[in-house]
């Protein structure tokens, strides 16, 4: 199956903050062994590239929850009982790759709820980390007539969100003046299809802006399994400013080099 993807929301700043970075190291390098060669310098200028490397990507997650034969038909709606219960498994799945492709969820045979959470639509690797913070045991077991429910923070801009799903789901927003509002209400068992959303000023599911949603899924009827939506997540912005351990091995490295070469001319 083809995926349905919805506007482009890649997090502005990490390939000019990783190409300034990237622009440092390389002159640092080449007045390191050009201008100051040998082993006297050696340890400064390792210093100063350490603290211009690059910064590692931003990690984007998502909690879930699980009941086992929490459904057999539809997806409960918000507030029914079996949210009050205790689920059969609680995680976190965290992709580094791409906010939009988190939640691409797949299984050709309703087999064990690990590989599930880990394959994406079609079949292969979904790049998502899977942490289980209870139930870890669950990891194993099949997902028919499963519950899911899942839940995050997501940035919209104007545009259309397509989501594709076998069985049922409900997506709920809050935010931007509205609670738990329903903008996809599809929980009846069914083969896979594509349902989707739509965020504008006015006159549509959704308008802009940041909102945290609730995505309960349900895996009912047999296989196959898919849930893939395309819904930008929001993760935690890469940050401009330096790290601590970064400013000390800066300083460090500055300091050793400005005291070496005041000692080279005074020599």
């Amino acid at each position: 199956m083809s995926p349905c993807l919805g506007p482009s929301l890649a997090p502005k700043g990490i390939v000019p903050i990783l190409l300034d970075r990237t622009l440092i190291q390389l002159v640092l390098r080449f007045i390191c062994m050009k201008v100051f060669p040998g082993a006297p310098y050696l340890l400064p200028c390792l210093a100063l590239m350490l603290a211009a490397a690059p910064m590692a990507h931003a990690q984007y997650s998502i909690s879930g929850e699980v009941w086992e034969g929490g459904t057999t038909s539809n997806v409960p709606a918000l507030g029914s009982a079996i949210y009050g219960e205790g689920p059969t498994a609680i995680f976190t799945v965290t992709n580094s790759v791409s906010p939009t492709d988190l939640l691409n969820f797949y299984s050709s045979d309703d087999g064990a709820l690990t590989s599930f959470l880990t394959t994406a639509a079609g079949g292969g690797s979904n790049s998502d980390t899977l942490t289980y913070l209870s139930g870890a045991g669950a990891g194993a077991d099949g997902i028919n007539n499963d519950l899911f429910q899942f839940q995050g923070t997501t940035t919209l801009a104007n545009g259309s969100y397509n989501f594709e799903h076998d069985d049922g789901l409900i997506l709920y927003l809050t935010g931007n003046g509205v609670i738990n509002d329903a903008v996809i209400n599809a929980g009846g068992p069914t083969a896979a299809e594509a349902t989707a959303f739509t965020v504008c000023a006015s006159g549509c599911d959704a308008t802009a802006g940041t909102y945290t949603f609730t995505l309960d899924y349900a895996e009912v009827d047999g296989p196959p399994a898919e849930l893939l939506a395309a819904l930008p997540l929001t993760g935690p912005a890469p940050s401009v400013t330096p790290e601590p351990t970064s400013l000390t091995l800066m300083g460090t490295g500055v300091l050793a080099l400005a005291g070496m070469i005041r000692r080279r001319f005074v020599a």
